[in-house]
């Protein structure tokens, strides 16, 4: 075989590969976000480190920014050092900015905040919410309305995500 066959087969494996993800893994999530637009998510449960349950309810009056994470995920710990960067200005906004960790243990979330410094507050979700809103990937950011209606959902690590958050949001 010839080397510029070889890298023509390996090009059109990748490019299969892109295809393939895209078709049958995130467009399919895309559909599945645009349908929770406008669901009333006030009633969902998380839990605050005490563990004690605490509903979405509680966050009305604002828009609320819940960023869904995993401490064993590298693109959530790429992505919540810019999150760290612009929760102040979201404050400023009148935005509020939550990390809700997926179903990891009170002692570790605690641990990973204090290594990473996370600022803003941290919940747990033991379920209900990753799964009333079909959250399958971390990082991933519900936008909330000050009604408690769901805004938008994105999935994966987003380089951009200070600029949507400050300004399209």
């Amino acid at each position: 075989m010839s080397k510029h066959l070889g890298k023509h087969l390996i090009q059109l494996g990748i490019l299969a590969l892109i295809v393939y993800q895209v078709a049958f893994t995130w467009y399919p999530m895309w559909i599945s976000a645009k349908q929770m637009e406008g669901f009333d998510a006030s009633g969902l449960p998380i839990e605050n480190e005490q563990g004690k349950r605490v509903y979405l309810s509680a966050f009305k009056g604002k828009p609320l920014i819940i960023n869904v994470w995993a401490s064993w995920c590298l693109p959530c710990r790429m992505e919540l050092p810019f999150l760290a960067q612009i929760y102040p200005h979201l404050n400023e906004q009148g935005k509020q900015l939550i990390g809700v960790n997926l179903q990891e243990s009170l002692s570790t979330i605690q641990q990973f905040r204090q290594k990473v410094k996370i600022p803003f507050p941290v919940f747990r979700d033991a379920g209900p919410l990753a799964q009333a809103l079909n959250v399958q990937v971390v990082p991933s950011i519900i936008v909330v309305n000050r009604h408690g209606k769901i805004e938008s959902i994105t999935f994966g690590f987003r380089p951009w995500i200070q600029a949507y958050l400050l300004w399209w949001v």
